[in-house]
């Protein structure tokens, strides 16, 4: 039989990467002179990783662009990294899981199969989300960008995670449709999107209480 591994998405699956992100850009904004734009951040936000995700800059290099077109100002790369730095404490200190985040893992692990986290963040800022909120859980292997030098949707991020959990196929559940389903279905893989709004209509699940990790949909 195949070695199937399960993997989550972390940002929007099992962190509430959004909320964080809004409080703490009401508070860092105040700190640094400007207006809070809000949706302004988050624009940005999914425009700096959509370039790190298509490899036309790195995780550093789409923060301190997001810096630039935040604040409107012509900044070197210094003090973009130390405006930043502001942002993240703030982001930081807003961190919390989803309610069905830990249960979701904890069956994960306890099916025997290779359980790990697919993130397009940096390492480092991951897992300290994970030892934050309780999410380091043995068993569970964080398969960051970072270390796997790619990202969600290239196709070699998917073929580097199997590798290093020694697996030759997945089961992934995440909330963006290209990078958590509509590409890993074209590998071959099983992949359930999760829409927490409840209102797409290609959901497969609006709640991780609704997966059944024991019997896959195509039985494995």
């Amino acid at each position: 039989m195949k070695s199937r591994a399960i993997l989550f998405d972390l940002d929007g699956t099992l962190i509430d990467h959004d909320s964080a992100a809004r409080a703490a850009v009401l508070s860092w904004s105040e700190e640094i002179g400007v207006e809070a734009d809000v949706e302004r951040w988050i624009e940005l936000d999914k425009w700096g990783f959509a370039r790190f995700e298509r490899g036309e800059t790195t995780i550093p290099g789409q923060r301190r662009d997001r810096i630039r077109a935040y604040t409107g100002q012509k900044l070197d790369d210094a003090a973009c990294d130390r405006i930043f730095s502001g942002y993240l404490r703030a982001y930081e200190a807003n961190w919390r899981a989803f309610g069905d985040a830990h249960r979701a893992l904890k069956r994960a692990v306890i099916t025997g199969r290779p359980v790990g986290i697919l993130t397009n963040g940096a390492e480092e800022l991951q897992r300290r989300k994970l030892l934050r909120t309780g999410l380091d859980l043995p068993g569970v292997t964080l398969l960051a960008a970072t270390t796997l030098d790619s990202a969600k949707p290239r196709p070699e991020m998917y073929e580097r995670a199997l590798a290093t959990l020694d697996a030759t196929t997945a089961t992934i559940i995440g909330d963006d449709w290209s990078n958590d389903v509509a590409t890993p279905r074209s590998l071959g893989w099983t992949a359930w999107y999760l829409d927490r709004s409840g209102h797409d209509d290609r959901a497969d699940v609006i709640s991780l209480d609704e997966l059944d990790f024991l019997r896959t949909p195509d039985g494995q």
